[in-house]
């Protein structure tokens, strides 16, 4: 799919609605509901590739101590994070992973559909909570 420049800033863009539970810090979203456009220019180079990039979304669950929610120190921490692989390519995906603090992959999953992302990343949220 190709869109004239005109086109694209005609749409307005939204971030992926989510369900996030209280209990978790956001502390960096560009996950937007859009789809990769194939550049004019290239066979394989997305147009919009500021959507489509390693670095997406991150959630860390929080923790409480005394009635007041803080982030953990790294080593404490269950980070989920987004990204595109590979960055700005139209044959790539998206990756979702569970991680500890040192990064660590607790568990992960890869595709292009962005609202099986959404639908697996909430479903991970509510199971974390529980652990």
């Amino acid at each position: 799919m190709k869109l004239k420049k005109e086109d694209r800033k005609a749409r307005k863009l939204n971030l992926m609605q989510l369900k996030i539970p209280a209990g978790y810090a956001v502390t960096y979203n560009k996950f937007y509901d859009v789809d990769p456009v194939l550049s004019a220019d290239s066979n394989y180079f997305i147009e919009n590739w500021e959507f489509f990039t390693e670095d997406l979304l991150q959630i860390v669950k929080m923790k409480i101590n005394n009635g007041k929610w803080f982030i953990p120190e790294r080593e404490d921490t269950i980070l989920f994070d987004l990204g595109w692989y590979p960055d700005s390519d139209i044959n790539g995906h998206y990756r979702l992973e569970l991680v500890d603090g040192e990064w660590n992959e607790i568990k992960s999953i890869s595709t292009k559909d962005r609202f099986v992302i959404k639908e697996t990343l909430e479903e991970w949220l509510e199971e974390q909570l529980r652990v």
